[in-house]
């Protein structure tokens, strides 16, 4: 269940509205205590010593019940306070809770870091033709600056990266998602010691932390929540511009999937190597956080209809961008005892804006929705249909229906979640 305060000017505590805005922050977990008015049926939340008006945005029509104890969690504070109530407390489900109080904060899109490591390996790779090492002076400048062990691991990370031609082939994909960092761990628990070396080398959440180990020793200063260091934030980082962007998507596991918009690379902004290596420090906490935020989203979603959220970089040349996906498994249909998947995937395209894509199949039956917010690439997907639909058939599926729209999606899912899987792509 989602819920989402529009504005405290409601608050029925003078002078409780600026404390509570203080508090909300993305990740943090607040306690509150549901009170309902018989008249109206308005929906009232206790949180400390205020109240607060509230209304469910997804995922149950009735809401909580008048006195019932809720444990929220701030899933974001623009342009509305939206929270989401976390399941009952029992020790797995806090364990989860708890970690997720300490990455979530912290995670940033890995999108700065790809760039900045995209940068970083190019140089790595030029640096024997000094023509090509003269076209990028203050790359060639930033590395020179960083100490040899954190090149190293700056330039097997890079390798590491999956190319996009990789991801041509269903063999290709599956072995990039498993080398994601998703499932780090459980790769680890299968393999006996000789093999985990093999893991251990090709695995991106790996080489982040053995990223972040080289920076640390290289002098890497402390971070702060948000996966900044003190030195390398800008003096007005704290005002948010009339006309910010909106944040980036943050990794949970329900409502739509939105794709991560690529970043500049900003390791040649910096003047000495101390602030270099704080700015990749910064980066490299911020994707490790979100790394961590996905797994436990992951794990706090393991029940009898399993979901997985995976964000895996990908590299095409010297560009890199972050490919998201979400797994979702639902409960058998009582018709036939099928089983019924849905996979979505979001995926920034630089010139021509973003995809966004959903599949469903039941059975043998497949049906496809792809959306972009680019009408020439709308244009482009929708010719393409004849030959994705004898793709699909020839491997010996039931196309339902293949659809393309204009516009990503930008509504709260949750509606179409709980609906039959064909049905959401046909709605």
């Amino acid at each position: 269940m989602r819920l989402e305060l529009s504005s405290l000017r409601g608050v029925s505590t003078p002078g409780a509205s600026a404390t509570l805005f203080s508090q909300w922050r993305v990740g943090a977990i607040v306690e509150a205590i549901a009170v309902r008015d018989i008249a109206s049926g308005q929906l009232w939340l206790n949180i400390g010593n205020a109240r607060v008006p509230a209304r469910i945005a997804s995922g149950d029509n009735i809401g909580p019940a008048n006195g019932e104890r809720l444990q929220l969690r701030v899933l974001r504070d623009h342009p509305v306070l939206a929270l989401e109530a976390l399941p009952p407390d029992n020790e797995e489900s806090a364990a989860v809770n708890d970690s997720l109080r300490r990455f979530l904060p912290r995670q940033t899109s890995p999108s700065p870091l790809l760039s900045n490591v995209s940068v970083l390996a190019k140089q790595i790779a030029v640096q024997g033709n000094p023509v090509a090492a003269s076209a990028n002076p203050a790359a060639g400048a930033a590395l020179a600056s960083l100490p040899r062990p954190i090149r190293v691991a700056v330039e097997q990370l890079w390798q590491a990266i999956p190319d996009t031609t990789e991801l041509e082939t269903g063999d290709g994909l599956a072995n990039a998602i498993r080398r994601s960092g998703t499932f780090l761990e459980a790769n680890l628990a299968n393999v006996g010691v000789a093999d985990a070396r093999e893991v251990l080398s090709r695995d991106m959440k790996a080489l982040l932390i053995e990223l972040k180990q080289a920076l640390q020793r290289g002098g890497a200063a402390a971070h702060t929540a948000g996966g900044r260091s003190p030195s390398t934030v800008a003096p007005n980082a704290g005002l948010a511009p009339q006309n910010a962007p909106a944040p980036d998507p943050l990794p949970i596991a329900r409502g739509n999937l939105q794709p991560l918009p690529p970043v500049a690379a900003t390791i040649t902004q910096f003047d000495t190597p101390t602030a270099r290596i704080n700015e990749l420090a910064a980066q490299t906490d911020g994707a490790l956080s979100r790394l961590n935020s996905v797994q436990l989203v992951n794990a706090e979603n393991a029940g009898t209809t399993p979901l997985w959220l995976v964000e895996l970089p990908i590299k095409h040349e010297d560009r890199t961008d972050t490919l998201r996906f979400r797994f979702e498994q639902h409960a058998r249909q009582q018709q036939g005892n099928e089983h019924s998947w849905t996979v979505e995937a979001a995926l920034p395209l630089r010139e021509s804006g973003a995809l966004h894509a959903r599949v469903s199949l039941v059975g043998a039956r497949i049906a496809v929705q792809l959306r972009a917010d680019s009408p020439e690439l709308v244009n482009e997907l929708s010719s393409r249909i004849p030959e994705l639909t004898a793709m699909l058939s020839s491997s010996g599926l039931q196309v339902e229906r293949i659809v393309c729209l204009h516009g990503l999606p930008a509504n709260d899912s949750a509606e179409l979640r709980n609906a039959t899987p064909l049905l959401d792509v046909r709605a």
